[in-house]
């Protein structure tokens, strides 16, 4: 993947960077490039996409670099994804906090299948689910799950057992006791797109978005090109734009309504 953008403090370009036309990033990269990296990025939601493209688009074409203030660029890209239903709050502040790095695990209700193994044929044929993967097959209640941690990730897969296998439930649940003991904590999953495109202080915003002083990063890093995901080749390091925040009192400052 190309180099991403840089957003300088106003009036301060970026160590060893070159002067940029308007619409162009480091190196001549154009917004359009930059979008192109943004929606190839298969780990950014929707609500993701459209923020880093909103400060994109204030960074590289709204403003150019002799004209670039702090407070312009924020509020151009605040306005840009606008305010959410009720008007109080701004789509941007709330993205960002759902960009906060963290590892968000699945129960879903298709998956809460009993995997006690089957003593007799299912009898709606061989081709049956359960026939196929030789397991009871009914329905788990919410609270009858053993929790697995992969060796590799951290991450959790949820073992199911309906209530006529609660003597597997509670086997499986000592047979892991041990092994998820050493497991290492999951890798995140969700978020640290920000810090994959802006350079900028990402640790005091997430805590203000997030309304949480005490909030602190996964052990893995606060980028989402920093997190170790067997099987998917690691982003190889690119420049980023530096976000500037007046030494932190635009992202801090008290929310008084979106549409104020």
């Amino acid at each position: 993947m190309g180099a991403a953008l840089h957003l300088a403090h106003a009036g301060q370009p970026a160590p060893g960077e070159r002067h940029r036309t308007k619409g162009k990033g480091g190196g001549g990269e154009t917004f359009a490039d930059f979008a192109r990296q943004v929606y190839g990025d298969q780990r950014a939601t929707p609500l993701a996409r459209e923020m880093l493209l909103a400060f994109g688009y204030a960074t590289m074409v709204a403003h150019s670099e002799a004209d670039r203030d702090v407070h312009a660029v924020w509020s151009t890209a605040r306005k840009a994804m606008g305010a959410t239903r009720t008007g109080r709050r701004w789509r941007l502040d709330e993205a960002i906090a759902g960009d906060a790095p963290r590892y968000v695990s699945s129960k879903d209700r298709e998956h809460r299948v009993c995997e006690a193994p089957r003593l007799r044929p299912h009898p709606d044929g061989p081709d049956d689910f359960r026939n196929v993967r030789g397991i009871c097959g009914n329905l788990a209640d919410w609270e009858h799950y053993a929790l697995e941690k992969r060796p590799g990730t951290g991450w959790h897969k949820y073992r199911w057992f309906c209530k006529r296998h609660l003597d597997h439930l509670a086997r499986v649940r000592e047979q892991l006791r041990e092994p998820n003991s050493r497991a290492p904590q999951p890798v995140p999953n969700r978020g640290g797109l920000l810090p994959v495109y802006f350079d900028s202080d990402w640790l005091t915003t997430y805590r203000h978005r997030l309304d949480s002083p005490t909030w602190e990063p996964p052990v893995y890093g606060i980028s989402a090109d920093d997190w170790p995901t067997p099987g998917v080749e690691q982003v190889p390091p690119r420049a980023r734009l530096r976000l500037a925040a007046l030494d932190g009192t635009l992202l801090v400052e008290p929310d008084q309504g979106a549409l104020r």
